[in-house]
Formats: C-alpha cells, sequence, structure tokens
C-alpha cells in the first residue's frame, strides 16, 4: 500500500495519533535509528543556548523529556525549564522520566500540554527557547518559530534543531535509502508500527531546506541567524538572536 502525507488540514491531528501510540518505546526507537547519535545532535543543540545558570528556558515540542531534563542538569537550583508538547502520552513518559531523575536534577522542572502554534505564555517570559526535531510536525512552520521568538526576552535565543537535506555525494543517496526503506522496518520492529516511522522520512519531503529555515527565522525578526551542519548535512540546527521587538502581542 501507498504512503501519503496527511493534508494541511489532517496533519495536527495525524501526528497526535502517532505520538500518542509510540510515546512508550520512543527513546528507544529514537536510539536504534541515530545509532544514538541524536544525545550529540541534542548536546550540541543545548549549547548554543548559552545557558544562564538561573535561567528560565522552554522546551517545544519536548516529547519525552530528553532535552528537557539535559537543559535542567545544566541550570542551578534557581533556574527553570519548562517542556510542552500537545501529546499526553508523550507527557506522561517526560514526567516519569524526571521524577526518576529527580535526585540528580538541579533546578525546577514543569511540563504542560500545549500548542507550538498558540503558546500559553506572555511575550519575553524566558531568556531562550528550542525544539527538537519537532518544527516538521507543526502544521505551521513560520507560526512556530514566531510563537518562540514572541515568548524570548530580546537577547536571548531561539534554536530549532531538525533533518537537513545533506549535499554530500553518495552519503545523500545512502542516507535517503536508510531513511525511507531501513527506518519503517526499525519502527515495525521496535514498536509494531510501521506507519509511524514511514510518516518520519515522508515529512522530510516537505519540510524546507537549511536556506528556507533561515529565513523562517529571519522572517520572525531573528538576528544574526547561522545555520550549522551536521552528520554531513543530514542534520540541521538554527540559532537566531531575538531583537528589541518581536512577534505580535498576547
Amino acid at each position: 500500500m501507498s504512503f501519503s502525507l496527511p493534508t494541511a488540514e489532517e496533519k495536527a491531528e495525524y501526528v497526535l495519533r502517532q505520538f500518542n501510540r509510540i510515546a512508550q518505546r520512543y527513546d528507544l526507537t529514537n536510539d536504534a535509528i541515530s545509532l544514538g547519535m541524536h544525545h550529540f545532535w541534542k548536546q550540541r543543540a543545548v549549547s548554543e543556548l548559552n545557558l544562564k545558570p538561573d535561567g528560565v528556558y522552554l522546551d517545544v515540542c519536548c516529547g519525552t523529556g530528553d532535552l528537557t531534563l539535559q537543559i535542567a542538569n545544566r541550570l542551578s537550583k534557581e533556574g527553570q525549564v519548562v517542556g510542552i508538547d500537545f501529546s499526553p502520552n508523550m507527557l506522561r513518559v517526560a514526567e516519569q522520566r524526571a521524577a526518576n531523575s529527580a535526585k540528580q536534577q538541579r533546578s525546577e522542572i514543569r511540563f504542560e500540554q500545549g500548542d507550538a502554534l498558540k503558546l500559553p505564555f506572555e511575550n519575553g517570559t524566558f531568556d531562550g527557547a528550542i525544539i527538537s526535531f519537532g518544527l516538521r510536525n507543526v502544521t505551521d512552520y513560520q507560526k512556530g518559530i514566531d510563537e518562540m521568538a514572541r515568548v524570548v526576552k530580546p537577547g536571548g535565543v531561539v534554536i530549532n534543531l531538525d533533518l537537513g537535506k545533506s549535499q554530500v555525494p553518495l552519503f545523500s543517496q545512502l542516507f535517503a535509502f536508510y531513511f525511507r526503506q531501513i527506518v519503517p522496518l526499525i519502527g515495525q520492529a521496535l514498536q509494531s508500527d510501521k506507519q509511524a516511522y514511514t510518516y518520519l522520512p515522508e515529512s522530510n519531503s516537505t519540510y524546507p531546506d537549511p536556506q528556507g529555515i533561515t529565513r523562517i527565522f529571519e522572517s520572525a525578526g531573528l538576528r544574526n541567524v547561522k545555520h550549522i551542519s551536521l552528520a554531513l548535512g543530514s542534520v540541521a540546527l538554527h540559532r537566531g538572536t531575538v531583537g528589541k521587538a518581536t512577534g505580535a502581542p498576547v
């Protein structure tokens, strides 16, 4: 049976169902698909936040909270991290993970269910915001970055980590084959859910290239936007700084 991406009208509900379904073994499957490399990519992304020990940070589309906890462990007890996601099943895993690591946590963590396109926070609430492998799943990429920029204080940083578009000869073809043919089989083996892990590579076909994401950052009013290529271009990290006036008032 051929696979078709959901329409723009179907996407939010479709993605929510998928993530609710795969939440319990999501981390194990990510480790298998990326051969554990996603941990290093996320560490690099967090390093670009230029964390202040007592700062307040937002993890958008936080999923099972692995990056949320990573930020929390780098802050002091005066710091705080908020993780927001629209999947209640993902958030349950995140909350359990935070509870299990409570003795190692140095700062406060709070998880909330919410929409990345309508963040329930005042303008300039956070010292920085990050989204990791989540922007592809929202229905409006520009609105997603606009909202992150809105809730970050002037001078704060917005980070996006997601799939790139490798241009490296041979590697790009091998990566495409792996992503489209092997990843769904891993999803079937570990999650009994080939469809969710067919959506993953197919969703990248409609996701902007790194230059497109740079333009989205700039359209959100972010300054000093830079793109960092990881994994031979198969992963893209973007960083931008919030100016004095970004986004519409709440």
